[in-house]
């Protein structure tokens, strides 16, 4: 067997045997090898032991791979093989530890059955589609202070719900022993939030209530349920026909934040909503399949330009022109806390969700005809008269 002391030089210089391919062993490195045919064809590889058997492992042509990356994988190789490592297991292991890889084990091993998966995985698969190919091991602090500079650049609250999810994936690498440590350990947040005290005055209300009759089935509706009945977007969007019955809607606990479900009242202006609603499969809000639905920023930015008149306003402020407007009707603040499902101490950790409560429902009915008298300009005929405060 010839041997070369390999050089680009030597390499570039050697001549065909126009009958045979013939091995060239190189003297630095035992085990790398180079193959020329006799077309001019020359072709890497190892020869090493893996488990006792020898194996012959290409490595690429010449033209294509330079004779430093050459030997770099010539010893990667070996090295493996002295572990008992081929080349199918090496790239196996090196699959399963892509962030792909590893985000798509934690979507479905932690974050299956969790409220926000939907928003979860189309930030796995937009925002960080780059990394996706990359190992995981190979992500660093700053590669993760880069991606959020820029996402800041445009969407600072988005951004910082974005370190969330790349804190919670890291997070959970290192429990599963993926990963040593997380390189987004203590980063900070790159997106100044202060809380929104926006909510919408009777006028406004008018004014969006009419577009979104104009939206049309399924958005329309969909935003009239949202102010109607101040429940969260995710809940609504989810409703299903099967949670619906003569007391209300049975939020169920898998689809409430924190898990906890509550009966939800539904006023006969909610009821009106649903009863002029098509009943074509599971879901109350649909598109074409009955799966939930998409496109909510597209939405968001048409309600935008439609409702110009009412400024600076958010679909997340229906729910707080929901809560605000019934305390402006004596509404009290348990009864409403209760309505919005918010988890606090005392009587609403411990009462029963499911439970019909009168005073929510004589609310939520005051809200529908308070709504009512604001869509048409009149006072409602029927007012449901709220049961005074203890002193």
């Amino acid at each position: 067997m010839p041997t070369q002391r390999f050089t680009d030089k030597t390499l570039r210089g050697l001549k065909p045997d126009p009958s045979k391919a013939v091995d060239y062993w190189d003297e630095l490195l035992s085990g790398f090898a180079l193959r020329l045919y006799p077309t001019g064809r020359k072709v890497f590889f190892v020869g090493t032991r893996i488990d006792g058997k020898y194996r012959r492992i290409t490595l690429g042509r010449y033209d294509l791979l330079s004779l430093a990356d050459a030997r770099t994988k010539a010893k990667g190789i070996m090295a493996d093989a002295h572990g008992g490592i081929g080349p199918e297991l090496r790239k196996k292991r090196d699959e399963k530890g892509t962030f792909g890889a590893v985000a798509a084990t934690f979507m479905q091993d932690y974050a299956k059955d969790l409220r926000t998966r939907g928003e979860y995985q189309r930030k796995i698969d937009v925002d960080l589609a780059d990394w996706h190919g990359r190992q995981i091991t190979d992500i660093k602090r700053a590669d993760i202070k880069d991606l959020l500079r820029v996402k800041a650049r445009k969407s600072p609250i988005a951004a910082n719900r974005l370190l969330s999810l790349i804190t919670k994936i890291f997070n959970w690498a290192v429990k599963e022993e993926l990963v040593e440590a997380s390189p987004a350990m203590q980063l900070d947040r790159p997106g100044k939030e202060t809380e929104r005290e926006r909510s919408l005055s009777a006028e406004e209300i008018k004014i969006v209530w009419g577009v979104f009759d104009g939206l049309g089935y399924p958005w329309g509706p969909l935003y009239k349920m949202l102010l109607v009945t101040g429940q969260r977007r995710g809940e609504v969007a989810g409703l299903r026909w099967s949670e619906i019955n003569g007391e209300g809607w049975k939020l169920p606990g898998e689809r409430a934040k924190k898990g906890k479900g509550h009966l939800v009242p539904l006023s006969s202006l909610a009821r009106e909503i649903l009863d002029g609603l098509p009943q074509i499969g599971e879901l109350v809000f649909r598109a074409n399949t009955d799966a939930p639905l998409q496109g909510w920023s597209r939405t968001a930015t048409r309600l935008e330009k439609l409702t110009s008149p009412v400024e600076d306003w958010h679909i997340h402020d229906l729910r707080r022109t929901f809560a605000t407007h019934l305390r402006s009707l004596g509404v009290d603040r348990l009864v409403v806390s209760k309505l919005l499902n918010h988890a606090e101490a005392g009587v609403t950790k411990i009462y029963d969700r499911y439970a019909a409560d009168p005073e929510k429902t004589a609310a939520m009915e005051r809200w529908a005809n308070r709504l009512r008298e604001i869509i048409s300009g009149a006072p409602a005929n029927n007012v449901v008269q709220m049961t005074p405060k203890s002193a």
